[in-house]
């Protein structure tokens, strides 16, 4: 990291004393994590944060110390503003019709990260902005206390999917015995982040199931408006079904389609190891990680479906082509 973007965050932080704190739509754990977390640590170092989101959170991460804390609408007034965990500030989740100045500090681990703030600090080699933020807290003249490491805890357990993603590695661990020794709990936190689901979540992953399908190695499925309400779904996420559906044998790619009351469908791409699906996503204007990434696009749930994997069918050919012809095997491992 740039010593001259670190002097010039911990100046941003140093003297100032209230802070807004922001993050992506639809939050998922690394977003709450990093965001909540570094809200701890900023109230530690004697800052008044607050914390917004202009829609609710996922039952799953209510146990995270101040999620009672997010608001939906902003402050009447703050000094700065930190974003975290948000590649595009197209994604801000900020209240409808409210104008937002533009951040005073970014901080992010996603590889298709566009700076937009005034100060970026942007690490994609990080597994998570948890850990980022993790590694960064002397740098910024701010410490860990035990509610900030079970926050940031659990964005690295959810961002690696239980340390299963292919950048997991020793320095991963590394962050994860400092956050333990801050007073995270390992076993609470992966519990509570990866295996606990509401009633309602469970039906909402059954309608998902239920139309599940396979052509070769890519598998998708779809959630529509009517599953969300039948199930009795509060988000508008997929409750992490695509996360369950990368466990499935064989596949190299799995497409999760999510119909949206705006006329977008939201679309997560999950692949294996060795295969980076970013440039897929940016070609429908969305972006992420090289083994998962997202991209909101507009149209019917069946337009979307039938472009989607048209384009991903020809992106995963594209990717055989090159060991298939140098003699090697034009299956990806799975």
């Amino acid at each position: 990291m740039d010593a001259e973007l670190l002097r010039q965050a911990r100046d941003l932080i140093s003297r100032n004393r209230t802070v807004l704190l922001l993050t992506h739509q639809r939050p998922d754990g690394d977003a709450l994590g990093s965001m909540l977390g570094l809200g701890h640590m900023l109230r530690a170092a004697g800052k008044k944060t607050y914390p917004v989101l202009s829609e609710g959170i996922s039952s799953v991460f209510r146990f995270l110390p101040g999620s009672g804390d997010i608001r939906p609408e902003l402050p009447p007034a703050y000094d700065i503003s930190i974003v975290v965990d948000c590649a595009d500030s197209e994604r801000i989740s900020i209240p409808d019709g409210t104008p937002a100045r533009a951040p005073d500090l970014l901080i992010d681990h996603h590889i298709t990260n566009g700076r937009f703030a005034a100060v970026n600090l942007v690490d994609p080699a990080a597994t998570a902005t948890s850990e980022l933020i993790t590694d960064l807290a002397l740098e910024l003249g701010l410490s860990i206390p035990p509610e900030a490491a079970m926050c940031l805890l659990a964005g690295v357990i959810t961002d690696t999917l239980g340390f299963r993603t292919p950048n997991t590695g020793p320095h991963t661990l590394d962050v994860v015995q400092r956050l333990m020794q801050s007073g995270g709990s390992l076993p609470e936190t992966v519990e509570r982040s990866l295996h606990r689901r509401s009633f309602a979540a469970a039906r909402y992953w059954g309608a998902g199931l239920s139309r599940l399908e396979r052509d070769g190695e890519l598998v998708w499925t779809s959630l529509t408006l009517e599953d969300r309400r039948a199930a009795l779904y509060p988000g508008r996420d997929d409750a992490d079904l695509v996360n369950i559906l990368s466990s499935i044998d064989g596949q190299s790619v799995v497409v999760m389609f999510i119909e949206q009351d705006n006329g977008k469908i939201k679309v997560s791409w999950r692949v294996v190891s060795g295969l980076d699906v970013t440039p897929l996503a940016i070609s429908f204007g969305g972006g992420g990680h090289p083994a998962a990434s997202g991209a909101n696009i507009e149209g019917s749930l069946e337009e979307v479906t039938r472009a989607v994997l048209a384009r991903t069918k020809e992106w995963l050919a594209a990717q055989h082509a090159p060991r298939s012809a140098s003699g090697g095997t034009a299956r990806a491992e799975g």
